[in-house]
């Protein structure tokens, strides 16, 4: 008896070794005022030390009418670096190896479905992953370079773009 009291004990802590770790993380390009011009925001793997990536959520603001594509597999973005930053229960201070690019001046990619219509002063949520409703979820592998984009057409107005999601370890 005490023989199987063992080996359990060690099949569980031999499991809980191999579990991953799943550090939740936001990424937001602010309030953003554009005058007759668009934007875009991407979340990027580094060059070294890229986790699996799922985009949960990106959530948009329009202050007017406006546009709204996803893309993936674009050319990388090099400007103008973001801020990824840990969501509870992590620390405020624990390091994510992400890339996130506030007015991105990334390549074009595959366009991932049609053109969302956002009404003016409208926060829409483009779910992205099963934990809020999609059937799979959009991953960036740990590749180096993989990314995932957003762009808002043209406008005159104020938009927010906030990307949410969670990182495998």
């Amino acid at each position: 008896m005490n023989l199987m009291r063992t080996f359990l004990a060690i099949l569980a802590l031999a499991a809980a070794g191999w579990a991953q770790n799943v550090v939740r993380w936001s990424a937001t390009t602010g309030q953003v005022s554009l005058t007759s011009s668009g934007t875009a925001a991407t979340v990027q793997q580094p060059p070294t030390g890229a986790a699996q990536e799922i985009i949960e959520q990106i959530v948009v603001y329009c202050s007017v009418g406006c546009t709204a594509t996803q893309y993936s597999g674009g050319t990388a973005a090099t400007a103008t670096a973001g801020t990824v930053v840990p969501l509870l229960p992590v620390q405020a201070n624990f390091p994510i190896p992400l890339n996130f690019y506030t007015a991105s001046n990334t390549g074009t990619g595959t366009q991932q479905g049609g053109i969302t219509n956002i009404p003016a002063g409208a926060t829409v949520v483009l779910c992205l992953a099963r934990t809020c409703g999609n059937g799979g979820d959009v991953a960036l592998p740990a590749t180096s370079g993989a990314q995932y984009t957003l762009v808002i057409g043209s406008l005159t107005g104020t938009v927010n773009i906030t990307f949410y999601g969670r990182q495998i370890q």
